[in-house]
């Protein structure tokens, strides 16, 4: 999950600030270190303390920060593993193994802290396409938006096809952080902004129908995956004596008249505090928003999989990447016929009376694309003795807000899952953040214990706060799901209604339909200076052509990357194994040629364009980019047929 807005020191102020403003890097002395890391730009001294695991003094000073460009970022804990405790941060075994095909299984080298119950080889398996195909509905992606709209159209009878690139659940769906809440990331003051209270009622009203719809399923099919209501917390950033305190509490008591006034079960508590919250920092008082929900996403997920294997109306191939996917014949008038027809990049066809592009990012070169941004947001998996915390969803109002629940981990322990820190992808440090989640989580909860996950997942930001879903412009037979604004889960359950309705004609829901649509115009105008900074910023990324990372290969240390970028050649994204051995691709990404940006935290190459991500050996792990990056020697070429099962 992740903020938007527009108020400096609220959450939804904070957003806006994020998306208007070009970050500046600290003016910290730097340290020369062999280059393993974020390589887009020379270290910090900060960050490089971060590498180093050195022990810094707790700071007097507990408030935390609101921006990093007002204040330092990071203030790090003493390190732990000097008294025998815990490591400054994650014990590296959450890393991905030695599996030479991890990058099919899940988007990043790190495991989230899903894998903990349900580890990869539990999910269902399913075969590649090797043939051509017809179907009434083709649904592209195997996450939650994918799953859910494939059984809510099986269920209704219709022929479904779904194909997927890589496994099922390997995209952002197996590394979300599991909130199911209609208290929106945005806010709804500043969401009627954009789409009047009648609109954001209506975007309380879906999600909450999509909140309790998996709690419903999950009952139908007899899913056990910890779903249980709960309440949700929003509280200043700021602790109570900061001068800045009131005026959060203040913009949060504005927020809870707009939740109760679009029928929400909200309340203001002055006196709110989390059990269990015992460090020194006080920032009770805050929102309440009750009937909340929260689960464990995969293990869902593969209880409707596995529902769906035993269907006959269901066929499923992974490990099939969609190349292209288009309109065929003309229709006017009740006269004629249009299809869709898929093609996949093993040269099979799908044809489809409609299809569903249910990929985070439509398939595409623009149009909705350019309304949306792309962000990094971390978690952190830490344990805590059962009943030492309120079982409760819990978020703050800094810039890049903190937000936290619990998930079951053994019979003495429960996981504290605590994220935030969202940057624009491609555009900053990645490893420093987990740093930064376990101080922020050891200064209010003490009892915390040992690290064991550690991970990050890509959010899309629509400009007007709101995701989209429907018919993709131009379009008749094709449809697109995008733009979760971090509430993917329930986002993704809602386009599973919506886009059955559609299809089937069902006109009960026509005015969330109007709402997600994606060729709306109204709240997209008013977001037109967002828009036009974004695309500024964005069009600024395009100077790393001009850049190198790296001067000679010699100077990457083994189980890192960077980019090299010659005067005189291509761009080439080069990764060197823990055997030294050198891996080289094309470090242009596919979609509008971006160069990419090494990611240290889960060895991975981003492009700062428009956000496609590809694994250490080039796989292309999240669009809008539909190809892999491709190798420019033989070990490249090897590697990346080894990821695949080719090799």
């Amino acid at each position: 999950m992740t903020l938007s807005t527009l108020s400096l020191s609220t959450r939804t102020t904070a957003r806006a600030i994020q998306r208007n403003l070009i970050t500046k890097q600290p003016t910290a002395s730097r340290l020369s270190l062999p280059i393993c890391g974020d390589v887009t730009r020379p270290l910090t001294a900060p960050f490089a303390t971060a590498y180093m695991h050195t022990a810094i003094s707790s700071q007097t000073n507990t408030s935390p920060s609101s921006s990093r460009n007002t204040s330092p970022r990071l203030q790090f804990f003493p390190r732990y593993s000097q008294v025998n405790k815990f490591p400054l941060a994650a014990t590296m075994a959450t890393i991905a193994s030695s599996n030479p095909q991890h990058t099919m299984q899940t988007s990043g080298a790190a495991d989230s802290v899903w894998v903990h119950k349900v580890p990869y080889d539990q999910y269902p398996k399913f075969h590649t396409l090797d043939r051509n195909l017809e179907t009434d509905v083709a649904v592209i992606g195997a996450g939650i938006s994918g799953i859910t709209t494939a059984y809510e159209l099986v269920r209704r009878g219709k022929n479904v096809v779904m194909l997927e690139a890589r496994d099922v659940l390997s995209g952002e769906t197996g590394r979300t952080s599991g909130h199911l809440t209609n208290d929106l990331d945005d806010g709804f003051v500043e969401i009627a902004k954009k789409h009047g209270e009648g609109g954001a009622k209506i975007a309380a009203e879906s999600h909450a129908w999509a909140r309790d719809r998996i709690g419903q399923i999950a009952q139908e099919l007899g899913i056990e995956c910890e779903y249980r209501r709960l309440p949700a917390y929003d509280i200043s950033q700021f602790p109570v004596a900061h001068e800045k305190h009131d005026q959060e509490i203040d913009e949060l008591k504005q927020e809870t008249e707009m939740q109760k006034k679009i029928g929400m079960h909200t309340r203001f508590d002055p006196n709110l505090k989390v059990k269990g919250w015992s460090g020194n920092i006080d920032q009770r008082g805050g929102m309440v928003v009750d009937n909340q929900a929260t689960f464990h996403p995969t293990q869902y997920l593969v209880g409707v999989l596995n529902w769906l294997k035993q269907q006959p109306n269901f066929q499923c191939y992974t490990r099939t990447r969609v190349m292209s996917v288009a309109e065929k014949g003309v229709e006017v008038l009740g006269l004629g016929h249009k299809r869709v027809e898929i093609q996949t990049e093993n040269g099979h066809t799908v044809k489809a009376e409609n299809a569903v592009e249910a990929t985070c990012v439509p398939l595409q070169k623009l149009s909705v694309i350019t309304e949306l941004e792309f962000y990094r947001s971390y978690c952190i998996a830490i344990r805590v003795p059962k009943g030492s915390i309120e079982d409760c969803l819990l978020y703050d109002n800094a810039e890049e807000y903190k937000y936290v629940r619990l998930t079951a981990c053994d019979d003495k322990d429960d996981y504290l899952v605590v994220g935030g820190c969202d940057h624009k992808v491609g555009q900053e440090e990645t490893t420093p953040r987990y740093a930064e989640l376990e101080q922020w989580t050891r200064e209010r909860f003490p009892q915390a214990g040992k690290i064991d996950y550690q991970w990050s997942g890509q959010i899309f930001e629509p400009v007007d706060f709101l995701g989209f879903i429907g018919k993709n412009q131009g379009c008749d037979k094709i449809y697109i799901v995008t733009g979760d604004s971090g509430d993917g889960l329930t986002h993704g359950t809602l386009a599973g209604k919506l886009i059955a309705d559609e299809i089937e004609g069902n006109t009960v829901t026509k005015d969330w339909a109007t709402l997600y649509a994606p060729n709306r115009l109204a709240s997209i105008l008013k977001s037109l200076p967002s828009l036009i900074s974004h695309d500024l910023q964005i069009n600024a990324q395009y100077k790393r052509f001009l850049q190198s990372d790296i001067t000679d290969i010699e100077d990457l240390a083994p189980g890192c990357g960077g980019v090299l970028n010659p005067k005189t050649k291509k761009p080439m994204a080069v990764y060197k194994d823990e055997n030294g051995q050198v891996h080289t691709y094309s470090a242009l990404c596919p979609h509008l040629k971006g160069v990419v940006c090494w990611n240290s935290a889960e060895k991975s190459f981003d492009c700062p364009v428009h956000g496609s991500r590809f694994s250490k050996e080039g796989i292309c792990v999240a669009g809008p980019a539909k190809a892999n990056l491709s190798p420019m020697d033989k070990g490249g070429e090897v590697d990346q047929g080894i990821a695949v099962g080719a090799e």
